[in-house]
Order: C-alpha cells, then structure tokens, then sequence
C-alpha cells in the first residue's frame, strides 16, 4: 500500500516520540542519583501530556497500518497507560515513585516500545 507523505511524517515522528519518551524515563530514573538534574517535573508532565497524545493517535495510525500483530500491540498501550496512571499517584519525586519506575515501567515500557518499534520499522525505514 502507498501511503501519503502526511501518513509517513505521522509513523515516523510516533516511532521517534517513543524514543523520546524513553530518554525521559532514564532521566527520571537518573534524578535520585544525580541532584543536578533538576528538570524533572517539568519532564514528569511532559509525559503525561506525551501519553495522552499517544493514546489519541492510536486510532489513527491503526487505519493507516492494517496488520493484525500491529493491532494487537497498539492496542496492548492500554497496560502500559494504566500503569502510567499508577506511576502518576505516587508522589513525584518519591522512593515509591522511583521503585516502581525503575523495577515496573521502565521495563514494561521498553518491552512494548520494541515490540511496536518491531512492527512499524518496515512503515518507517526504508
């Protein structure tokens, strides 16, 4: 299937967001560590805002990407948002916020986002 230019910028820029996105999970994680990093609410509601883009462009790039593992993928973002949600109760910056950042999100994001990554690199790289 051709896909239009504004389709590709929209499967491109989503690949490279969650990039991102990753880099300011490291950087919160980093912040208990390094007290120079003093950025971090400012990054903490970046994401916040950053999940709930994702989450609105997901119907979007499931039109444009018919593939039923895609599908299932995209749609697994649902776990991922929900523990986002239990990730945003803790206080931010606080030991619970780190613990789970660190031994739950991180992990479970990176799983998804290569799983995802995995999905669209033949939409994305050509």
């Amino acid at each position: 299937m051709a896909y239009r230019s504004d389709d590709y910028i929209l499967l491109t820029t989503y690949y490279e967001l969650l990039f991102t996105i990753e880099e300011s999970l490291k950087y919160l994680d980093e912040i208990e560590k390094d007290f120079a990093k003093t950025e971090g609410d400012r990054i903490f509601n970046d994401l916040i805002h950053a999940f709930f883009h994702l989450e609105t462009t997901h119907p979007l790039l499931l039109s444009i990407i018919e593939n039923e593992h895609f599908a299932k993928t995209i749609r697994s973002f649902d776990q991922i948002f929900l523990s986002f949600d239990i990730l945003a109760f803790y206080t931010f910056p606080s030991i619970h916020f780190q613990s789970f950042l660190k031994a739950y999100f991180i992990p479970e994001y990176r799983k998804w986002m290569d799983e995802i990554h995995a999905c669209m690199r033949p939409y994305v790289i050509h």
